[in-house]
């Protein structure tokens, strides 16, 4: 039986503490440091470990570590990349800070423990499609947790799906995805709106193409999703990791059987200074709409004010254009 993506994080927060008490353990048999100041450095050195995972992931991705020339994107239009800028450094550290706040908050609290964690309740008034809520890589549906009470305040009702196995293909995720879009449909007599993560991007792209002609949803909006692939991905586990490589087959293949229609239903919101999915130019996607941000890491484009603003605008933009 596989782990769930819960399950996973549990053990690697189980892991950070046991490395944090082995390293106060060390110093106080070896250089006779009293516990408490000893579990205080070891603390503090776990810390320091994830901070520095976190810098090598802005460093890594911002030069595109690995991928060759030929397989990124070509470069977004003049209007889309005009906000495109270096950060000052107070800009860039703030970014920093609040992306290790996000990643912290993220995989050592909301996924482990709280994943139980019931989503807000919606305020009434608004006559808009479901949202349909899908997480990206090794996660689950706790990412969402910052992020929905926005959308709930807005008065758009809820949902999330859990993609597993948490190491499987995309492509095993969208029957599962498609499925669930047609139960909304079903269940609410409209085809629902999706608000996906990362990953969970490019499983709603696959499960829209399954979907053939149907209109399963009303339209699509990715946050920070690599559509043509990431320079991390070479790190991960499995085979969705496998496919999120830039310019392998299955990315190549999902993009031909895309239509312009489909295209059309599609607002990719991404950050010039990702820390994951990038470079920054592979969330491009030709003939999608695009809204671009600058300042904001990769997690933390799930609870920044200027994130959280622009989903519901692509939402707003979406559900009215469909009526």
């Amino acid at each position: 039986m596989s782990l769930s993506a819960a399950g996973i994080r549990r053990i690697a927060v189980a892991m950070q503490a046991a490395t944090a008490c082995g390293i106060g353990a060390a110093l106080v048999w070896l250089a006779g440091w009293g516990w408490a100041a000893a579990l205080a450095a070891g603390v503090l050195v776990v810390l320091a470990g994830l901070g520095l995972g976190i810098a090598q992931a802005f460093v890594l991705t911002k030069r595109g570590f690995g991928i060759r020339r030929a397989d990124l994107p070509p470069a977004a239009p003049s209007d889309i990349a005009a906000c495109r800028r270096p950060l000052r450094a107070p800009e860039a550290l703030a970014c920093y800070l609040a992306e290790y706040a996000a990643v912290f908050r993220m995989f050592n609290w909301l996924q482990p423990f709280l994943s139980h964690r019931q989503f807000a309740e919606t305020s009434p008034g608004r006559n808009a499609p479901t949202v349909l809520l899908v997480h990206g890589y090794a996660c689950n549906h706790a990412v969402w947790l910052d992020l929905q009470p926005a959308l709930a305040a807005a008065g758009y009702r809820c949902e999330a799906i859990d993609l597993e196995p948490v190491f499987g293909g995309i492509d095993d995720y969208a029957p599962v995805l498609l499925d669930r879009m047609r139960a909304i449909a079903t269940q609410t007599g409209r085809p629902p709106l999706l608000v996906c993560h990362s990953m969970g991007g490019l499983a709603a792209r696959a499960a829209m193409v399954l979907g053939g002609t149907d209109e399963i949803c009303t339209g699509a909006v990715t946050l920070g999703s690599p559509h043509h692939g990431c320079a991390l991905a070479r790190f991960g586990t499995g085979r969705n990791a496998e496919q999120m490589h830039c310019g392998n087959d299955w990315l190549e293949a999902l993009a031909a059987a895309e239509s312009p229609r489909l295209r059309g239903r599609l607002v990719s919101i991404f950050s010039w200074h990702d820390s994951i999915s990038g470079p920054a130019c592979t969330s491009w996607l030709d003939g999608a709409h695009h809204i671009a941000l600058t300042g904001i890491g990769h997690v933390s484009l799930l609870r920044h004010p200027r994130a959280v603003a622009a989903v519901l605008e692509a939402l707003d933009t979406l559900s009215t254009r469909a009526r």
